[in-house]
């Protein structure tokens, strides 16, 4: 079974879509969907409850909302997703094939629903990825953004997502590809909100991610690195 886990909070906007967009999926094996919620203050939980999936009441936070959905699952296979994602129809057989050939975990290729070539080109050139233009991901390290899936088992033996306010998906990855066979899964794509770089600027969004990630390798407190990233709504 995968039991899909949509990490929210206050997605009044968004959360029917991307419950809809897990239930249209075409797959021959079993699946359940959970809302994740942190402590939202409007709408998300009562439009989840009346789209007739489970609500888990978290502690707010991704990591602890993670963490908390994990135990609750009923799936073997976990796959986490934003309120702000597109899915193809065939995401589940995409994650249940790969789990099929031995992987224990991964994450997705996605594209931005706008200005992607701006977003993508910008960050070749702030990264100075000029001859070679693998991403993160093609390296086995994934973000919230790439969709991570894994085996319930990984995350038992991992003992989940590090309950630090950012970075929770970048080291957790980084553990589960030391530990465990991962893949990038190039097709079918995951479409996700370019809402964040319109918002707060192109280039102000793809320098604050280059500098974070690079200030949390070197040691600097998650805590300090959240408070120069407010959330976007």
């Amino acid at each position: 079974m995968i039991s899909a886990i949509i990490v929210a909070y206050n997605e009044e906007v968004r959360i029917e879509f991307i419950i809809e967009e897990l239930q249209k999926q075409q797959f021959s094996g079993t699946y359940e969907i959970i809302l994740a919620d942190g402590s939202s203050t409007d709408k998300t939980v009562s439009l989840a409850e009346q789209k007739g999936i489970s609500v888990i009441h978290c502690r707010k936070g991704k990591a602890c909302q993670m963490n908390d959905a994990a135990k609750a699952a009923l799936g073997d296979i976990l796959f986490f997703v934003h309120a702000d994602m597109k899915l193809a129809d065939t995401t589940f057989t995409a994650i249940q094939r790969q789990i099929d050939m031995g992987f224990d975990g991964g994450g997705f290729a996605n594209a931005f629903d706008e200005y992607n070539d701006k977003i993508k080109n910008l960050g070749t050139w702030m990264n100075f990825r000029f001859l070679n233009k693998k991403e993160q991901s093609d390296k086995g390290l994934f973000y919230g953004d790439n969709g991570i899936f894994v085996t319930k088992n990984v995350i038992e033996t991992l003992k989940g997502f590090k309950e630090i306010p950012i970075m929770e998906d970048y080291d957790f990855s980084k553990r589960m590809r030391k530990h465990f066979n991962v893949i990038k899964i190039k097709e079918p794509l995951i479409v996700i909100s370019a809402r964040r770089h319109v918002k707060a600027g192109f280039l102000k969004t793809r320098f604050q991610w280059i500098a974070i990630r690079k200030l949390y390798k070197w040691g600097i407190s998650p805590k300090r690195l959240a408070k120069w990233y407010s959330d976007i709504r």
